[in-house]
């Protein structure tokens, strides 16, 4: 059985949401000549082109379509042992498919992770997976076409990593330290991380993480993956917005060398000059959504239906709008802790508190900056209010020891989902 390899492409994206950081004009130039570049444009011509690429984008939002694509090309022989050759599994498809609008103007970035079963129409070919699309003749540009249908959304910019190019990309950080909140084992994607708590991916492991389809107590298993995807990303972004990774810059693209692709229109300088406000914003200003749907069957094959609310949840992002809780979970799936900001209090904790702030951050949540308690505040607990039960939930399962405490004020007053204190009588993370 093909066994379907899903591709994160964290690195790349990071770079696009750190992009403002100040890489001297050298390094730029020598990224440059690194990467694999397709054209764009309607007079293009040959497999190698993107005709429904049309527009660029500067000052306006910019809209980047960024695929993981399954090829197994360039694999060692150990790792062809593992996820199987090109003979064994030929061709190409898109097990990722992400779509990311940097908008500049409203200071904000938004990850929108697309099912690869969706069910849509492909042009030219009918309804079909919509990862599928990526495997035609037509390629990049038909994936392109399919995904404007589909969202309404005008891509700008393409970008496409392979396995090789993840896995390097991974070892080139010095792996990714994340934090799990229990036992994950996949047989099947080689995943082992045998107790709750955190660990030190390298290449394969990581991406045994974020391909895993088999982790027991996923209801959907491929919502799950979709969600621990975020998880791993919103890591990797912290990670990249540090000061020491920028100055491994290089290190980075000679990672990808050969195993990335963007679009010939894709101007490193210029996407210096559109990110440099987002940076000052951090993790607050990258929102992760998913495409709201739910698996069905059509003719006795499995899919994932597109839900009404989703062409709102289209409509928001392309219009620049607020995006509520549209999207903000997939069905039968926890929240992501991506999607989940959290504000930790120190009531008199003695340095515990600084070590939970570091605990949810490799976890994967979007952490607030530190703040002494309110008064009125002083046990070490979970404080959430109203609206936010989903995501006190989660934050619960990796702070299992605090009792949580319901207050409409001290949760609001937080500019978080959820407020956590942290007290003398803290006895430590668990993990």
């Amino acid at each position: 059985m093909t066994r379907k390899v899903f591709l994160v492409t964290a690195g790349i994206l990071s770079f696009l949401l750190a992009g403002g950081s100040a890489f001297s004009i050298a390094t730029i130039k020598y990224a440059e000549h690194q990467l694999i570049r397709v054209q764009t444009g309607k007079d293009c011509t040959g497999s190698d082109c993107i005709p429904s690429i049309t527009q660029k984008c500067d000052k306006n939002p910019c809209n980047f379509l960024i695929l993981g694509s399954d090829s197994r090309s360039g694999l060692t022989t150990g790792q062809q042992s593992q996820f199987g050759n090109t003979q064994i599994v030929p061709g190409q498809r898109a097990d990722t498919i992400i779509l990311v609008t940097v908008d500049p103007i409203r200071n904000r970035t938004v990850v929108l992770s697309i099912p690869r079963d969706l069910r849509v129409a492909i042009p030219g070919y009918g309804f079909d997976k919509i990862n599928s699309a990526f495997e035609h003749k037509h390629g990049a540009d038909l994936m392109v076409q399919t995904v404007e249908n589909l969202t309404g959304i005008q891509i700008n910019h393409f970008v496409e990593v392979n396995f090789t190019g993840f896995e390097r990309l991974v070892s080139a950080l010095g792996g990714v330290h994340i934090c799990i909140d229990k036992p994950m084992d996949d047989k099947l994607a080689g995943l082992h991380l045998p107790h709750a708590g955190c660990y030190d991916l390298k290449g394969a492991q990581a991406l045994a993480f974020v391909r895993a389809r088999h982790v027991e107590g996923d209801t959907i298993p491929d919502f799950s993956r979709i969600s621990r995807q975020q998880q791993f990303m919103r890591v990797v972004i912290q990670k990249l917005l540090s000061f020491g990774v920028v100055l491994h810059f290089r290190s980075l693209i000679d990672a990808v060398q050969n195993n990335l692709v963007v679009d010939a229109n894709l101007n490193l300088y210029s996407l210096q000059d559109l990110t440099r406000k987002l940076s000052a914003l951090g993790q607050r200003g990258v929102f992760f959504r998913v495409v709201p749907s739910v698996p069905t069957q059509v003719g006795g094959v499995d899919y994932v239906e597109l839900l009404p609310e989703a062409k709102a949840l289209f409509s928001r992002i392309k219009a620049g709008k607020q995006l509520g809780s549209l999207g903000r979970e997939a069905a039968q799936t926890n929240v992501s802790p991506a999607s989940v900001s959290v504000r930790v209090y120190d009531a008199g904790s003695g340095g515990q508190a600084q070590k939970v702030v570091t605990f949810l951050e490799d976890a994967g949540f979007v952490v607030l900056p530190l703040e002494p308690a309110p008064v009125g505040l002083s046990k070490s607990e979970i404080v959430y209010r109203k609206g936010f039960t989903d995501e006190e939930r989660v934050v619960a399962s990796y702070l299992s020891s605090l009792n949580s405490l319901y207050s409409y004020r001290y949760a609001k007053d937080s500019g978080a989902n959820v407020a956590i204190v942290i007290g003398s009588d803290f006895k430590g993370l668990e993990f």
